[in-house]
C-alpha cells in the first residue's frame, strides 16, 4: 500500500497543483475582464483618458499598474471620419503584452525536467458607447 502510493503520489501533487494554479489565473482573468469593463463604462461619460486609466487599474486590484491601460475610440455609423463623437464606442484594454500570468507552481515543478515555463497572456477589453464627445480621441488600431 504505502510503496503504490509513493509511485502514485508525484502525479497525484503535480495534477492537484495544476488545478490550484489553473484556478488562481482564471481569477486573475475575471479580476481584469471586470476591470476593463468598468473602465469603459466610466470612459462613456467622462473624458480624461488619465482618470479612465486610473479607474480601470484601482479596479484591478493591483493586477496592472496605470502604463498597462489602453484607451482608444472606434468610429460608430455616423458615416464620418472623426472618432470620439457622441454615439462611436470606447475600447478600454489592457495592452498586449501588458500583463502575463505565469503559473509559478507548475514552472518550479515541471522546469526541474526541464519542460519551459508555461504562461497566458491576458489581453481583455471593454467597450462601451460615448454618451458625449471627446476631443482629441485617439482612434483603435485596425
Amino acid at each position: 500500500m504505502l510503496l503504490e502510493f509513493a509511485f502514485i503520489a508525484p502525479f497525484l501533487f503535480v495534477f492537484l497543483f495544476a488545478i490550484v494554479d489553473f484556478g488562481i489565473a482564471i481569477d486573475r482573468r475575471i479580476t481584469l475582464q471586470h476591470s476593463v469593463r468598468e473602465g469603459a463604462r466610466y470612459a462613456a461619460v467622462h473624458t480624461n483618458e488619465l482618470d479612465i486609466r486610473q479607474k480601470t487599474a484601482d479596479q484591478a486590484q493591483g493586477i496592472i499598474d496605470l502604463a498597462d491601460v489602453g484607451v482608444c475610440y472606434l468610429d460608430g455609423v455616423d458615416g464620418n471620419t472623426t472618432v470620439g463623437d457622441a454615439g462611436d464606442s470606447v475600447r478600454v484594454s489592457v495592452l498586449p503584452g501588458g500583463f502575463t500570468w505565469e503559473f509559478p507552481i507548475m514552472t518550479e515543478l515541471l522546469g526541474a525536467f526541464g519542460v519551459p515555463p508555461l504562461s497566458i497572456e491576458m489581453t481583455p477589453h471593454g467597450t462601451a458607447r460615448l454618451e458625449r464627445g471627446v476631443s482629441g480621441a485617439v482612434a483603435c488600431p485596425p
